[in-house]
């Protein structure tokens, strides 16, 4: 059955790595815009339940571990940081001559990403859910929220994009895949020895796990960041895409993993079914949409829960007129999580 969607348009600022544009999806609603101020009401066609009386009535009790008078209402830019997969080897990465100046424009180390976390925490940074600065009253309209944080603390929005593992990073000194040990998601890494071992820092998500361990307070509510993930070579390492009983557990040790992510404070979000060129190019047919929201909804979907939010395939995004918008919206993608 097809339902009807509305596209809340947010580009995060940049903060030290690329940003990118990020569609809020609701469900049975039309594509509207929200605007930055939070008394700026966008009128929509659907009710549904307010929750943005009860998001400021509550705004302490989510910081209840701190006093009322250590806790302000923030007002500045939220800022917004994204990385790919992380470089554990960087000699590995340059031997792959391939695509080692991919790398090399792309991707950060492990080591560089320490770094950046380190200095964000310094500077008074705390990460955030990014669904937290938005709702939606009885009629639908939609509202800023106000974001209330610890004092001297300014938000940061985290994403990692194509956590998926691709195959011709295989060669370039990366984790293979995201794995569970006693309930954590770590990092399963294949040595320059050829051993094959589980670390707890071979990529973000592992490194931000054990930052937050170290310093809750870089951390509101346990929030850590989104996932964007593709799904033609699978997600989190895992050949989900294949066909049979080989696909099949590849897809039920997925969904373990991806599980465990939302238990710890990640968010997933649709980055495309296909990743193609297209999106590049600014060449998307309405036919080329149409399948990559299909195999998304069919192969992507039931792995990781549904999600409204879509980052676009480098930095793409449609305008508020584009028909192509209107038709991501009304295929019925993406549902409330």
């Amino acid at each position: 059955m097809k339902t009807f969607l509305t596209f809340i348009t947010i580009i995060f600022s940049t903060a030290l790595l690329v940003g990118i544009g990020y569609f809020f999806v609701q469900k049975n609603l039309s594509p509207k815009i929200v605007y930055e101020k939070p008394e700026n009401i966008i009128l929509v066609e659907s009710p549904i339940p307010d929750t943005s009386q009860e998001q400021d009535k509550n705004a302490t009790t989510s910081l209840s571990n701190l006093p009322v008078e250590d806790i302000e209402e923030y007002n500045g830019a939220v800022r917004h940081i994204f990385s790919h997969s992380l470089i554990i080897y960087p000699e590995r990465a340059l031997a792959d001559t391939k695509n080692a100046e991919g790398y090399k424009n792309n991707m950060l180390t492990v080591e560089q990403f320490k770094q950046v976390i380190e200095q964000l925490y310094e500077n008074n940074f705390v990460l955030i859910d990014a669904k937290i600065l938005y709702s939606f009253d009885e009629n639908g309209n939609i509202y800023q929220n106000k974001l209330y944080l610890p004092k001297g603390k300014k938000p940061l929005i985290l994403s990692i994009d194509d956590l998926s593992y691709y195959s011709y990073m295989k060669n370039g000194g990366f984790a293979n895949k995201l794995v569970l040990e006693s309930d954590i998601v770590k990092t399963e890494v294949l040595t320059p020895e050829g051993n094959t071992i589980v670390t707890d820092d071979g990529d973000i998500i592992p490194i931000v796990y054990a930052f937050v361990k170290e310093h809750p307070d870089f951390s509101l509510n346990g929030a850590k960041g989104i996932i964007g993930v593709t799904g033609f070579e699978g997600i989190l390492g895992y050949r989900t895409n294949w066909k049979g009983e080989r696909g099949d557990s590849e897809r039920q040790q997925a969904i373990m993993v991806a599980n465990a992510l939302k238990k710890s404070g990640w968010t997933f979000a649709n980055h495309s079914f296909s990743h193609d060129q297209v999106f590049l190019k600014g060449t998307i047919t309405s036919d080329f949409l149409t399948n990559d929201i299909s195999r998304w909804v069919n192969e992507v979907e039931p792995l990781i829960g549904d999600t409204n939010i879509f980052i676009g395939p480098f930095g793409q995004v449609f305008s508020e007129r584009d028909p192509r918008r209107k038709q991501l919206t009304d295929a019925g993608s993406f549902s409330n999580q």
